[in-house]
């Protein structure tokens, strides 16, 4: 049977001091305990309850991503090292770019998550226009059909990507890398591919940075 994610586990905390809770006393546990102690206005306390979060999934995630805009430094730090794992990556693209890009700031200022790891991603057909993805692993990663208009791919790792009819324009790929990528029927117009390397690279039908189209 599948557990109530709200429901207390053996890792939370009992509400009581040093006398014993009464047998009707509530349980500072689940969800609703985490959700509870991050509105203290203690920053330590709700740091421990970021830590509590990933326990409970999709809803514990949530609450993290929140916590990138707690007023304490020390809390947005701990949630953008909690959202390093590939499963809150995904999470955090879902969302909107400013919350991605919100949290790549937060990263790269603390030196994580500098080199994104989405590898081997599916992103086919996402809206990921002025997305943050400079210097991300991208191997691999399926970007077919994807909307990445003036997103910053900049030192991204790119090869053996599909992204076959990708619209890339405006895109910043100053460095990336596209060995064996698939960028057949792709959009570069008037994207930044100085220094990219395209060796390798399936540009069948591609329209170029100059407007011209690349042959089948």
């Amino acid at each position: 049977m599948p557990e109530n994610p709200s429901e207390p586990r053996h890792y939370d905390v009992v509400l009581g001091g040093k006398t014993p809770p009464p047998l009707t006393g509530a349980v500072l546990g689940g969800l609703a305990g985490v959700k509870q102690r991050l509105r203290s206005t203690v920053a330590e306390h709700r740091i421990a309850a970021l830590m509590e979060a990933p326990h409970y999934g999709e809803a514990g995630l949530d609450l993290i991503i929140q916590a990138l805009d707690d007023k304490a430094e020390q809390v947005r730090d701990t949630a953008c090292i909690l959202l390093q794992g590939k499963l809150a990556k995904l999470t955090l693209l879902k969302k909107d770019v400013a919350t991605w890009n919100k949290w790549r700031a937060h990263s790269i200022r603390l030196e994580e998550g500098i080199n994104v790891d989405l590898s081997a991603v599916n992103l086919s057909g996402f809206n990921l226009s002025g997305f943050n993805f400079s210097s991300a692993n991208l191997m691999g990663a399926n970007l077919s059909g994807a909307n990445l208009r003036g997103a910053d791919l900049k030192g991204a790792n790119l090869s053996e990507a599909n992204l076959s009819g990708a619209d890339l324009t405006q895109t910043n790929l100053t460095f990336a890398g596209f060995w064996n990528a698939d960028l057949r029927q792709a959009n570069l117009t008037e994207a930044n591919l100085t220094q990219a390397d395209l060796r390798r690279a399936n540009l069948g039908g591609a329209i170029m940075a100059d407007g011209t189209v690349h042959d089948e």
